[in-house]
Formats: C-alpha cells, structure tokens, sequence
C-alpha cells in the first residue's frame, strides 16, 4: 500500500511550467527523499501534496494521500485518512511566538486524537520527551522565541507526530542547524518514522549526505522533470543522469572528509621538507578579554532576572588579509563575539580594537573610518535588502553613506562585475533574485566600498550545493586578488576547510581550539572539536570517479 502517489503532475504558474510530468510513490513505512537544487520544483512538488499551493497555480495529474485523490483540495477540506503532517523548515516561523508551546502541542493532540486536555497535557509531555527535548515539563511550558533553533525544530517534528497521520513532509528541516544538532534531529526522524505504526516520510533536500543517511529511496528532480529515481545507494553509486553526477561532486565537496584526506597529505609534505612557518601578518584585530552577558526574562511578574553568559572572557588576534573561520554549535558565542567584532553591541569587559583604535558602538559618522575598512556578508540577504531598491541603487548606497570617492557608478559596475551579475541585474528589485544572486548581490554591496575585511554570518547555508560551491569560490577569489580579510561564523567544517586557512572552535561562550585549518581537521584535539566533526553527514556512497581532488 502507498501512503502517498503522485501521477503525471503537472503544475504551472502566471503561464509558466514549474512541474513538468512528475510521478513518484512512497509506500507505507518508507522514507524517500526529493533532491534537487533551488528551482527543480521539489518544493513546490510539496506544496502541491499538502493542499498548500498558491490560488493562481494551474494543475494537473493526480495525487492520492492512503489511496483518496487530493490534488487541488485545500488541506483544511481534506478527510481525516488523508491529511499530511509537515516539518517546515523554518522552525521560527511554523510556531506561534505568542502562544505557550504546550498549547500549540495539545491542540491537534485533541483535535486529531480526541483526548481530553488532561489526557493531551501528558501526551504533550511524552511527546516532547520522545524527541529529545530535556526536562520536557519546563520545555513545554516556554515560548519558541526562549528555545534554541534545534529545540523548535524538535518541537515541529512533536507537533507532527501530534497530528496521528500516516505521512509526514519534511521541507529542508535541518538547513539551518549545526551539525551536532543536525544529528539529533535526524536521529528523531529516523526513529519516528517509516515504522509499522509511524508516518512514511517524504524527505525535501539539496543535501545529498543527509538523504544518504536517512533515506532508502530518492527522486531528483530538474526544471520540474524527474531525471533520476530509485535506491539511494544504486543512484549514488552509479548514477545515470550528467545532472546527478554534479550534484554528487558537489556534494562530496560539501563533506568533510576529501579536505581531511588531503590535508594529511600536504602537512606530511611539509613535514618531510621542513618547511618554515608562514609570513607573519600585520595585526588587524586585537580582541583582548572581551564578555558579554544578556539578561533572561522573568519567570513571573516579580521574578528575579537571571544573567546568561553569552560569551565568556575572550582574547583573539587576527591579522590582515587573513582567512579565519569561527565554528561551534548554536550558543558557542561565536555570533555573540561577530556582533562585538561589528560594533553592533557593547562588550561587559575588555575591548575590541582595529590596527590599534578601539571600536564601539557609537553614531554612524563616528564609525565611518571603521565601516569603510570592514562590511558584513549577512546569513539571509533577503532580510537586508531593502525589496523597494534597485540592485544598482543597493550597491551605490554604502558608497554615498561612506563618502567614498570616485566614479560611484564604475565602482558599482566592478563590484556587479566581480560577483558575477551583469548589467542587466541593475533595474531589477532585491526580491526579483534568487537566493544564490540576492548572497551575490550582498557581496558586492559589501566589497564595493574595497574593505579590509569581511565578517560573514553563515553566508553558504541556505544555498543548494552548486550555488554553495559558487559562493565559496567567490569568496576565496575576493580574498586573493584584493588582499581581503575574511572572517566567517559558521557550523559548516567542509565550507571552512574549502575556506579558511584558521579555525577558531567556540564551545559554551569560550574558544576551546585555534590553530590551523589544517591541523584542526586532522588533529582535533578537543572533545567538542571531534564532536563537530563525528557529527558530520557523510555521503555513504561515492563513486571513485567522483571523488574531488
């Protein structure tokens, strides 16, 4: 029996075709993954399974949810054999920051289940603890927006668990966690799924080392055809399709262990040659002992407020030109620290200076000096760029807010030019991009001003694997032909081995390693450094063929 079948399914919008004769099964107890990169029409292909495309879509073909036809039926005029839970994956969003978790649990345990809300409080309670959340009583009774990214998402996959289906959508649910909490989340999946009681699950994702660890079957999908379909360890083993192949060397490139493999190899050169050690550089940052500690809200109308430490004394060099990568899971400090290193916070104690001057939070025309010589790569453009701008008006506004001399519109075209938008992006709007061009286009609004420094905030993680690659690349060839610095927070080890030439690991607001990228990769030396890297998804199936060099 199929939990879910869809046939020949075709879906258009505004007159264009986005889903082009898709068909694919998952059967009961089954997890297959929908692969493909931004645009293939994977989630879309979603939507239309959740009743949740929107009303100028124009569809064809067939979806049956346990066998009852549901294709261009809205989910709330659905019946109860087929409904579908979803996982999406923006955990912030999918909850309601209003409303205490444990009601958001207990209304589709009552609506769905039929329980009464003393009988749905100790479900809530079960349910939390069976995902993994600790101290379940006191997790439930917060509000989302006092729970860690993995914690909510934790609660997405409770709240779908709730819902008594036999079919649950997960939508790229883990993109934006760290790889340790990335583990935990996949864990829950696969122990709560593809059972004889559980849902089927229909896995949507661009990483095929996630879908390699928890999926049996995959279908990759492009320009809204399926081009490849079966086993997963048949089509990562020996895949058919040009496509497939690429976003399998991407993929690979996108692990941990090829950098592993050839840094043992280049540190045991240089061991045999006795090599010296490289140049030193001229200092640029000087963080000396710098803490930060926030207040947490109270616990009732006259309680005490509690302190957190974000970021514990910390002492940090940096020096000019060079290329560091910041790691750790969610609440290591390390955007607490990016944040001291933007002047967008105050420090408790010590300071943070730039070749010798010190820098703080202060009016704009007092850190003119300062923004000219470092800018900010955001994690989500989108949340940045103003969607009334043009791309050509984005790029020229640092310019005209620094007082920066010269010929504005030659340096916007260079800028453009160098992240690899012509001119015919100039008139278009920031929300007329894709996700790959809107992080292009926040490079070039950050290097027009030629800085000294960039400080990036996870600027891979919400790419696809080829535009993931692209960016990467982009950022190394800023770095080598203008002698940029670059400091990037991330949870992704293979984005900053492919990189950086340092890294710096952060656990509970302290460093707890700095030395070389290389070193760090083969040599973890703390137990949190090897914690990062074990938890890494590793791409079971490689053929020899496509392994990179």
């Amino acid at each position: 029996m199929h939990s879910l079948e869809v046939t020949d399914l075709r879906i258009s919008i505004g007159g264009r075709t986005i889903v082009n004769g898709t068909s694919f099964s998952v059967r009961v107890g089954q997890r297959v993954c929908l692969l493909g990169e931004s645009g293939s029409g994977k989630s879309l292909t979603a939507s239309a399974v959740l009743g949740r495309l929107p009303s100028n879509a124009v569809t064809s073909g067939s979806i049956k949810v346990n066998g009852v036809e549901v294709l261009g039926v809205p989910a709330s005029k659905r019946p109860e054999e087929a409904r579908v839970a979803m996982v999406f994956q923006d955990s912030a969003v999918a909850l309601n920051p209003l409303v205490r978790i444990r009601e958001q649990i207990i209304e589709p345990l009552r609506r769905h289940r039929g329980l009464s809300r003393e009988d749905a409080l100790q479900a809530a309670v079960e349910l939390a603890e069976s995902v993994g959340l600790p101290d379940p009583e006191t997790i439930i009774d917060r509000f989302s927006a006092e729970l860690s990214g993995g914690q909510r998402q934790r609660i997405c996959i409770a709240l779908a668990l709730a819902c008594n289906t036999r079919l649950m959508v997960a939508d790229e649910p883990t993109t934006a966690l760290d790889v340790v909490t990335q583990k935990r989340v996949l864990d829950v999946l696969k122990k709560y799924t593809a059972g004889q009681h559980t849902p089927a699950l229909l896995f949507i994702t661009h990483d095929f080392a996630v879908a390699s660890e928890l999926c049996s079957d995959s279908v990759v999908m492009k320009d809204g055809d399926v081009v490849e379909a079966g086993q997963v360890h048949s089509i990562f083993a020996a895949p058919k399709n040009p496509y497939t192949r690429e976003l399998i060397r991407a993929a690979r490139a996108a692990t941990v262990d090829p950098y592993v493999e050839r840094f043992k190899r280049e540190l045991e050169d240089l061991r045999a040659e006795d090599a010296a050690q490289a140049p030193a550089r001229a200092m640029f940052y000087d963080i000396g002992e710098v803490s930060r500690a926030y207040a947490m809200p109270r616990k009732g109308l006259f309680g005490k407020r509690e302190m957190k430490t974000a970021l514990h004394p910390t002492t940090l060099t940096i020096g000019a030109g060079e290329r560091v990568g910041i790691v750790g899971v969610s609440g290591s400090g390390k955007t607490t620290l990016l944040r001291l290193m933007l002047a967008l916070d105050t420090t408790d104690t010590g300071a943070v200076t730039c070749e010798g001057k010190e820098v703080f939070p202060a009016e704009v025309r007092k850190l003119k000096w300062y923004r000219r010589k470092v800018q900010y790569v955001p994690q989500d453009p989108a949340s940045t760029l103003d969607p009334l701008m043009t791309v050509a008006k984005l790029v020229r506004e640092p310019l005209v807010r620094l007082g920066v001399d010269g010929d504005h519109d030659e340096m916007v075209r260079e800028a453009l030019d160098s992240v690899g938008l012509d001119e015919t992006f100039m008139h278009r709007r920031a929300n007329e991009l894709s996700g790959g061009q809107a992080q292009r286009l926040a490079i070039a609004r950050a290097i027009a001003t030629r800085p000294d420094f960039l400080l990036a905030d996870e600027p891979v993680s919400g790419l696809d694997l080829p535009m993931r690659e692209a960016i990467v690349a982009l950022l190394r060839k800023v770095s080598e032909e203008r002698g940029t610095g670059i400091v990037v927070v991330s949870h992704d080890l293979s984005m900053v081995a492919s990189l950086c030439e340092r890294t710096v690991v952060m656990h509970g607001g302290e460093v707890v390693e700095d030395r070389s990228t290389k070193q760090v990769l083969t040599d973890p030396r703390h137990e949190r450094t090897r914690e990062l890297l074990d938890a890494i998804p590793t791409l079971h199936v490689m053929p020899a063929d496509l392994q990179i060099a």
